[in-house]
């Protein structure tokens, strides 16, 4: 686990400083190719020597004024005394009589807003003059060796800086991640062990420590489930298995009860019944549900309960103001969910059984009420709290269709009502 981290904190520095030096290096290079493909003017030299090559008695002859009308360039010549003595384009801005204060000016910075370049030829200057805002001067012409090797030499210094910042910031927040990821690797080491401690549920990581305390807490639960289990359907069987030796152990067959012994499997395969499809609802893949309007399965219930018992009432009330609602669910185990609780009210009631169907916020409540004498409010708590020691084939199914209902991502309400009791499944469905 840490190596992950470590490694993945790696990749992500390294990832960083790559792709700083990229796009530095992009940068230079769109930066040269901005400057080379903007150099759409000659350089100045070259017009110098164009010029130098082509003339005659005048130096702004016919050739040469082409030449500079091409490339958008005017161009004065000034004799010894600054006066001009030759020009082509020279605007009207442009004196035509320049002391030695001019010419010191225009030679470094700008003549009239227009870039110009200063060559000496013989009897005087040659100036050729650029549009305006077409090249920049700079005001000097030198520089310092020394400061250049010690501004490339501090260059170097902040890049070297820039890559320890880098590095001590990676060890400080692995130091960081380590001290604060260690007491979750130890937690996980012992997620399931006997000695386990509690995370601290603060912090930036507190969903995980919550994660994993939810993670060991529901382990410690689903032990000692397990446990009841094995404690309450031990207890189930050893009840019907007794009755069985004891029958078998009689002297005489004739004495047997074979009805008894018949009861007594049937119990016992009841029980393994409902021990297995409690142990395969923990692996339904809840995908294969589809929408259904539950109204359909009741009603099938509901008569085949009636036809198997003819002696017995069993009464709907339909109080739905949505008809057509639909719930995700399964429709075997949503009929089976809702049996075993009809099936209970059968076997251990007598009178009326009513079956109430309603809706009110977005909530589906289907409530089946007995006329029988209810549970222990004791027999209750231990179903809520999925304890089933020492509990009864009643409360097993009642247990299971708790489960089924949570898997439908429903509640199940059990209440002793003055008439007897009432089981109720609330499930929230979609308009």
């Amino acid at each position: 686990m840490f190596n992950y981290i470590i490694k993945r904190f790696k990749k992500i520095v390294i990832r960083i400083l790559a792709l700083m030096f990229f796009l530095i290096g992009l940068l230079m290079i769109f930066l040269y190719l901005n400057y080379r493909l903007n150099d759409e003017y000659q350089n100045p030299n070259d017009i110098y020597t164009y010029v130098e090559n082509n003339k005659t008695n005048k130096y702004l002859n016919e050739k040469n004024n082409e030449f500079l009308k091409e490339n958008a360039i005017w161009s004065i010549r000034l004799d010894k005394n600054g006066r001009v003595i030759e020009s082509f384009n020279k605007p009207d801005e442009v004196k035509e009589q320049f002391d030695l204060t001019d010419v010191a000016r225009f030679s470094r910075f700008y003549l009239a807003d227009y870039p110009v370049f200063t060559y000496i030829i013989e009897d005087g200057l040659l100036i050729f003059a650029y549009p305006k805002h077409s090249l920049d001067k700079f005001p000097f012409n030198y520089y310092n060796y020394n400061n250049l090797i010690f501004n490339f030499g501090l260059v170097v210094l902040f890049l070297f800086l820039f890559l320890l910042f880098v590095y001590l910031l990676y060890r400080v927040d692995i130091k960081e991640i380590i001290n604060n990821i260690l007491p979750f690797q130890r937690a996980i080491d012992k997620l399931f062990e006997a000695d386990f401690e509690k995370l601290d549920e603060e912090g930036e990581l507190k969903e995980l420590a919550f994660a994993i305390n939810e993670a060991n807490e529901k382990y410690n639960n689903l032990k000692e489930s397990q446990s009841k289990w094995i404690r309450g359907v031990s207890h189930d069987v050893r009840t019907p298995l007794a009755k069985i030796s004891w029958e078998l152990n009689k002297e005489s067959k004739l004495d047997m009860n074979i009805e008894n012994i018949q009861d007594q499997v049937l119990k016992i395969s009841n029980i393994l019944e409902g021990l297995n499809l409690t142990m395969s609802l923990a692996n339904i893949d809840k995908e294969g549900f589809e929408y259904e309007n539950p109204l359909k399965v009741i009603r099938k219930l509901i008569v085949d309960k009636l036809n198997e018992n003819l002696n017995r009432e069993i009464v709907f009330e339909n109080e739905l103001t949505n008809k057509n609602l639909k719930i995700k669910m399964d429709a075997n185990l949503f009929y089976r969910m809702l049996e075993n609780i009809i099936k209970n009210a059968l076997i251990y009631t007598q009178g009326k059984i009513r079956v109430i169907l309603s809706d009110a916020d977005n909530r589906l409540r289907i409530s089946i009420l007995d006329e029988g004498h209810g549970l222990s409010e004791q027999m209750i708590e231990k179903i809520n709290r999925e304890d089933l020691t020492n509990i009864t084939r009643h409360g097993l199914g009642i247990f299971i269709s708790k489960q089924i209902v949570e898997l439908h991502d429903g509640n199940l309400l059990i209440e002793n009502k003055t008439s007897g009791l009432e089981v109720s499944f609330i499930i929230e469905y979609m308009n």
